[in-house]
């Protein structure tokens, strides 16, 4: 306490001294009335700004609304209990202005040739990559799961991340950089950087954004890992226009060597950009943005299960070596995977990868048919609810691996079945015409490592370590990244290399 005095009456000698020449107190008033007025303005327009979006909103009702003084209480009970939270609205702005997060610039020439490429070119070429694809996996998980035919611990997230960046990889740029482990890193770090430094950036008021970006270290790592994708690709790119060339020029003269043919998505943005200049750096990481996590979180979902309810091991062992013991690897066999497909849309049921799904931005003021609007500028969403709706489904908590195949052997419940089909009641892909685009490839990708884990490995839950748990965040429901399990290589019954 004495202390605390002798500071408080040094500081006012001090400032008594600066001040002996200076009368500083009509100042003083001066500033207080100009703070107080300034402050006034802002409580104003912080209160007017509340009560035009309360107004707006007057129609719904809120739901953990965020108090006058104790906005974070509200914020902390979003992060950990969205779950209960379905019916309120939400936003979720990706910057894409700032020169960091151009990848999200709607006026980015490559956003619609890549739609374009998952669309068209990538579904249509689902039975050519078919084999491709299955040979990249012997090549992934030997490396990721060893042959090693003892029993040994492994993180299952971090090693199918790692598997599905490389057999993405292979398909959107071909062989030259699929099995780069610097590319990997990239295509798997990449998106989760980019989110974290939108939140870092976010954090600053919304007129400081643009220098934000440039200070934030988190934004930094985004730039540097933009860098570095470009200085990976070019000299792919440049091969490949190399050939084009060579091909076109083969048309009016005898070549001096043959031209490879590429099934990849570096050919086929070539093709729609038709020789002009695009980003190809940036093209290439909205693929695996838009592939990885969300894969590898599926195909890790599917083992947790299975693990929890090994029975299912062997069907599911049955009938890959009866399908693709007959038919080799065709589109038209992994159609025929009818268990399988049945319990990967179980674990996409009982897990989606949100809550919600289907978000839009209102671009105007929208008026539904039973009468209720949507304010322009409104975030919105389709809840995923229905997933664990007894209504809808018999014992929704329960996993059930066959859930799907039974309903596959109806006539008027069949097409629902499909693990690619969408309806309202689950809307994992989304619904109607904007359904994810890439639900076919994923679908193919998934089951094409499933057939390779199941006959090549026995796998089980790791006792020594935690048991796997969904992790909830906000809106999203992610895979264990943590947990283990053990695995040991076993003798395939069918060759499927």
């Amino acid at each position: 306490m004495a202390f605390t005095t002798r500071l408080i009456v040094n500081t006012r000698q001090y400032a008594q001294n600066l001040t002996q020449d200076i009368d500083l107190a009509s100042l003083s008033a001066s500033k207080d009335l100009a703070f107080g007025l300034i402050g006034s303005i802002l409580l104003l327009a912080v209160f007017a700004q509340w009560i035009v979006k309360a107004y707006k909103f007057w129609q719904y009702p809120f739901v953990n609304k965020a108090g006058w003084w104790n906005a974070s209480k509200a914020k902390e009970n979003f992060v950990w209990n969205a779950q209960k939270l379905l019916v309120d609205g939400f936003h979720q702005d990706f910057l894409g202005h700032l020169f960091t997060f151009q990848l999200f610039d709607d006026r980015q020439n490559f956003g619609e040739m890549v739609n374009i490429v998952v669309r068209t070119k990538l579904t249509q070429s689902l039975g050519l990559i078919t084999k491709v694809v299955s040979e990249e996996m012997t090549a992934a998980i030997r490396e990721q799961w060893t042959e090693d035919a003892e029993w040994h611990a492994i993180n299952l997230k971090t090693t199918l991340l790692e598997v599905i960046a490389q057999l993405s990889s292979r398909v959107f740029l071909g062989p030259e950089l699929c099995r780069n482990k610097n590319w990997q890193r990239i295509t798997i770090d990449y998106t989760v950087n980019v989110f974290m430094a939108i939140s870092a950036v976010k954090r600053y008021p919304k007129i400081l954004h643009r220098i934000a970006q440039w200070i934030v270290p988190e934004a930094r790592v985004v730039r540097t890992q933009m860098a570095e994708a470009r200085r990976l690709i070019q000299p792919v790119i440049n091969q490949r226009k190399k050939e084009i060339l060579a091909e076109n020029r083969s048309i009016f003269e005898k070549p001096t060597e043959p031209t490879r043919k590429h099934t990849d998505a570096i050919q086929w943005l070539y093709e729609l950009s038709k020789g002009g200049d695009y980003d190809a750096a940036l093209a290439q990481l909205s693929l695996s943005m838009a592939a990885i996590h969300t894969t590898g979180d599926l195909i890790t979902q599917v083992i947790y299960d299975l693990c929890e309810h090994p029975d299912l091991v062997q069907p599911l062992r049955e009938e890959a070596i009866a399908v693709l013991g007959t038919d080799g690897w065709k589109r038209t066999s992994l159609y025929n995977l009818k268990l399988m497909d049945s319990v990967i849309k179980e674990s996409q049921r009982i897990k989606p990868a949100g809550m919600v799904s289907m978000r839009r931005l209102a671009t105007e003021n929208v008026t539904l048919k039973d009468g209720r609007r949507i304010p322009k500028d409104s975030m919105v969403a389709v809840s995923a609810h229905w997933n664990w709706d007894d209504s809808i489904y018999e014992n929704p908590d329960q996993f059930d691996g066959y859930r799907f195949y039974k309903m596959s052997q109806k006539p008027e419940t069949e097409q629902m079945s499909h693990l690619v089909a969408t309806r309202p009641q689950h809307l994992a892909f989304g619904h109607g015409k904007h359904a994810c685009p890439g639900r076919f490839f994923a679908a193919n990708e998934v089951k094409i490592a499933l057939v390779h884990i199941l006959l090549k490995y026995d796998f089980k839950v790791d006792e020594s370590s935690p048991p796997p748990k969904i992790f909830k965040m906000g809106w999203s429901m992610q895979s264990d990244y943590q947990a283990k399990i053990l695995v040991r290589r076993r003798k395939e019954e069918i060759c499927l290399d």
